[in-house]
């Protein structure tokens, strides 16, 4: 049986989904008026150009380019279809996934949402389970959903689980908070679980889940481990993580291989929780364990996150510069923890972000240090922590020794830090500490900075800081401004196109783009009495899409903007005179003698036109 979703689903996901809580799981945004700004992720920028409009819900950004609806931004942000991004919106917004049957030939939904009736029917229903050769996001992370629900349900029937529990003095509400769990000893228990189910063997191997012997075999991956769900930014489980219950596991930590959900560089555990206490601090606490993690959480500490299964990457970094301009490192105080805490600053220098680094008393990692001395102490601590710049150089200085030769090699590992630094007050602060702390002349220390060449992104090339961020080649201007300016205050205040087409035509604009989005939005108010549909209206072309969620998501104010809308009315008609009377004189060069009249009569009605303007200004 075919089918196909009813005509008014998407729209009524759309009005019911807040586009601001959507996008702010992936990006930090900051309100400012009628539009809220953070950095874009789809592309690395050091200033906030993306931009989120919740009233017309569309987002836009003045970087690269990328705009348009809620699902739009999933669909990007995902990497999945426009079904996936309807039923994920969906079930958030409480709204019923109905389908009609249909019969071959009636049309379906193409991954833009758009009703192609030329299509052949698809085979798959929206809430079946869907034959395809690459098992979609949704299908995944429906498979995660229930391989945590196992894992937490086994926690009443295993001792063992409940006294490590216990023992690390986890209260009942954090574990359920966090669905932390247990995979029971045995090999298939969670294979025979989601088979179940109806989950086929080959997507729980390929969710990470379990795993395929040479000789056909299959078994689960977590066995006899505490289980730590790993969630996206959206709050789904995405992974998991086994701390071993055996002293002698091996290894004590096995976490889920990459998958087409998970990548462990890319994921800081508990960041999505983190969102609102980095709001209120503003700065970001990043711990290295799920207890440390789990310990500080439950003490009231909200703004922290942990590295889950990996070193400190740039893909890590970049994530915390979407909702934190500063983040405080905990590290432990021994060797391993100091390398780990310079690696770190190192990684984010090239990203603004200020780097803090709390060391903790020896032997102490934030679980234990919070236990024994409570929250208050570990704030205060973390309250003073020490400025990246300063622990590097600190440090550094005590391993060479204060001779001339240890200079000169804690001077040379510290000036590809310099280097990687994008702020040129930053940077320069920086270079003036390290001359005063080596207690050599400024001047060595900025010539050697210069022997290196110029300062590099965090990619290894070399940039131009002043244009970083700049739009891309192509994607700014494609509108003239008094254009833009007319079309914005017509998606600024509907009520007011009635009013502009009396005096305004499609054909009275000079270019054929902005022709283009003005005809779409007369068509799409005249056929739905308001422009709430318009996102629908342009998903078959990107380009105008982009266009107008560029225009919709900075407002005209609407303070005299009807006096706005005149005087650009007035400009946009003597804009057109003018135009029209340079292509008359044009053809007046050209022209046969029998044309040279009627031309003439032409321009001097431009011309009268045009003084009758100037005489109502």
């Amino acid at each position: 049986m075919n089918h196909t979703f009813n005509d008014n689903m998407k729209e009524q996901v759309r009005t019911r989904t807040d586009i601001a809580a959507v996008i702010g799981r992936y990006v930090g945004l900051k309100g400012r008026g009628q539009t809220m700004l953070g950095l874009c992720p789809f592309h690395k920028e050091k200033t906030p150009s993306f931009t989120v409009n919740p009233a017309k819900g569309v987002f836009y950004c003045f970087g690269c380019g990328k705009g348009g609806d809620v699902f739009h931004f999933l669909q990007e942000i995902e990497g999945i279809g426009f079904r996936e991004a309807l039923e994920m919106l969906a079930e958030e917004a409480g709204v019923r996934i109905e389908t009609k049957q249909r019969g071959r030939g009636d049309g379906r939904f193409d991954d833009g949402g758009r009703f192609d009736d030329n299509a052949q029917s698809s085979p798959h229903a929206p809430n079946s389970t869907i034959q395809t050769p690459h098992t979609t996001k949704t299908e995944l992370l429906s498979i995660h959903n229930e391989a945590a629900k196992f894992f937490y349900g086994n926690i009443k029937n295993h001792q063992q689980a409940v006294d490590y529990f216990r023992s690390r003095e986890l209260k009942p509400e954090t574990v359920k908070e966090f669905g932390l769990g247990y995979a029971p000893a045995g090999w298939s228990n969670l294979c025979d679980y989601l088979q179940g189910k109806g989950v086929s063997q080959s997507k729980i191997i390929e969710c990470g889940l379990a795993v395929s012997k040479d000789g056909g075999a299959v078994y689960d991956r977590f066995r006899d481990r505490i289980i730590f769900p790993l969630h996206d930014l959206g709050g789904r489980v995405v992974a998991f993580a086994g701390r071993g219950l055996e002293a002698d596991a091996q290894p004590k930590y096995l976490n889920s291989p990459e998958t087409a959900l998970y990548h462990k560089s890319r994921v800081l555990y508990g960041l999505h929780k983190a969102r609102q206490g980095i709001r209120d601090t503003g700065r970001l606490l990043i711990v290295e364990g799920y207890m440390d993690y789990l310990t500080l959480y439950q003490n009231g500490i909200g703004n922290i996150a942990a590295v889950s299964g990996t070193a400190f990457t740039e893909e890590h970094a970049h994530l915390i510069k979407r909702f934190a301009s500063r983040a405080v490192l905990v590290f432990d105080s021994d060797r391993a923890g100091l390398a780990a805490a310079q690696r770190a600053v190192f990684v984010l220098a090239p990203f603004n972000v200020e780097a803090l680094i709390l060391t903790l008393p020896a032997g102490d990692d934030p679980d234990t240090f919070v236990k024994r001395e409570g929250a208050a102490a570990f704030l205060e601590l973390s309250a003073a922590a020490k400025a990246g710049a300063d622990f590097l150089i600190d440090k550094l200085v005590l391993e060479y020794g204060g001779s001339p030769h240890g200079k000169s090699k804690a001077a040379d590992e510290l000036i590809p830090y310099a280097r990687a630094l994008t702020d040129s007050i930053v940077r320069d602060d920086f270079l003036a500490r390290l001359a005063q702390r080596l207690q050599v002349d400024r001047q060595h220390i900025t010539e050697r900075f210069r022997r290196g060449g110029p300062p590099r992104s965090s990619n290894g090339n070399y940039e131009n800081y002043e244009t970083a961020g700049s739009a891309a080649p192509g994607k700014r201007n494609v509108l003239g401004a008094l254009e833009e300016s007319f079309l914005r205050i017509l998606l600024t205040a509907p009520e007011l196109i009635v009013q502009a087409k009396q005096y305004i035509s499609p054909k009275i604009l000079t270019d054929a783009l902005s022709a283009n989005v003005y005809s779409i939005i007369l068509d799409t108010y005249a056929q739905k009495g308001g422009l709430s549909a318009l996102p629908d209206v342009v998903s078959n072309d990107s380009e105008i899409g982009r266009l107008i969620s560029m225009l919709a998501v900075k407002p005209t104010p609407l303070e005299n903007i009807e006096e706005e809308l005149v005087q650009k009315i007035m400009l946009l008609q003597r804009k057109h005179l003018k135009a029209r009377m340079a292509g008359l004189r044009e053809k007046l060069k050209e022209g046969h003698e029998p044309e040279k009249g009627r031309l003439m009569e032409e321009l001097k009605d431009c011309a009268e036109q045009l003084k009758e303007l100037d005489l109502r200004e």
